[in-house]
């Protein structure tokens, strides 16, 4: 889905066929009944609703009441951290594509009567902002974790991300900070592959020096792609 917002309205992809309205996309022309925007949407409080109960179940009190000691407190703690850093990205991918959005964290339960609170663009993306700096330093070190899960990298490229389009979502440039976790990033080892399709080769876990960024949490695992 996430593939189809951003790549579907340029001219750097086709997808021919007639599912849908998905022709309004490449088209321009879509509107608030379009499904696959809807699918975007409704995935990205998936994800949210995911790692808020992740986060619910992983307070200091919980993991103390349930008997995490030792190593595996320590992996949970890591993994409540990485937790932060997804639903820092998926609320990153709300403010990109929708702007003024729902904004329920972990204290808001699930069948509640009232409606999590409408946070502005502006505002979310000083949260995001500020979950990245806050879990950068409980994370794991770049390149240490296992694969497919998030380390301080994913946390710098995402604020360099963020930091890229800055003035888009808050009306303030912010290059210089984009530099600086951009070069946090390179100074971590990350180069581009040489070879362009390899990216899309079966081991692309095993050989790719830009593998960075985990996109979906589904509470077991956490999938990724390169680039």
């Amino acid at each position: 889905q996430l593939f189809t917002m951003q790549n579907l309205p340029t001219d750097e992809a086709v997808i021919a066929w007639n599912d849908g309205n998905l022709q309004t996309i490449h088209k321009v022309t879509w509107d608030s009944q379009n499904e696959f925007i809807a699918a975007m949407y409704y995935r990205i409080y998936t994800e949210i609703a995911f790692c808020n109960e992740f986060l619910r179940n992983t307070t200091d009190a919980k993991l103390a009441e349930n008997n995490i000691t030792g190593a595996n407190l320590t992996e949970a703690k890591y993994m409540r951290a990485e937790a932060r850093y997804l639903r820092a990205l998926s609320y990153y991918h709300a403010l990109d594509l929708f702007g003024n959005v729902p904004f329920p964290l972990e204290d808001y339960l699930p069948g509640s009567a009232t409606p999590p609170a409408r946070i502005t663009r502006a505002n979310l993306f000083t949260f995001v902002e500020s979950e990245l700096k806050a879990v950068e330093g409980e994370m794991k070190d770049a390149k240490t974790n296992e694969y497919a899960r998030a380390d301080k990298a994913a946390a710098w490229s995402l604020l360099a991300r963020l930091y890229l389009h800055a003035q888009v979502y808050t009306g303030t440039q912010r290059y210089t900070d984009c530099i600086t976790y951009c070069k946090k990033v390179i100074a971590a080892g990350y180069t581009l592959k040489s070879s362009y399709g390899g990216l899309f080769l079966a081991d692309n876990h095993l050989n790719n020096p830009e593998l960075i960024f985990p996109i979906a949490f589904d509470g077991q695992k956490i999938q990724t792609y390169g680039g």
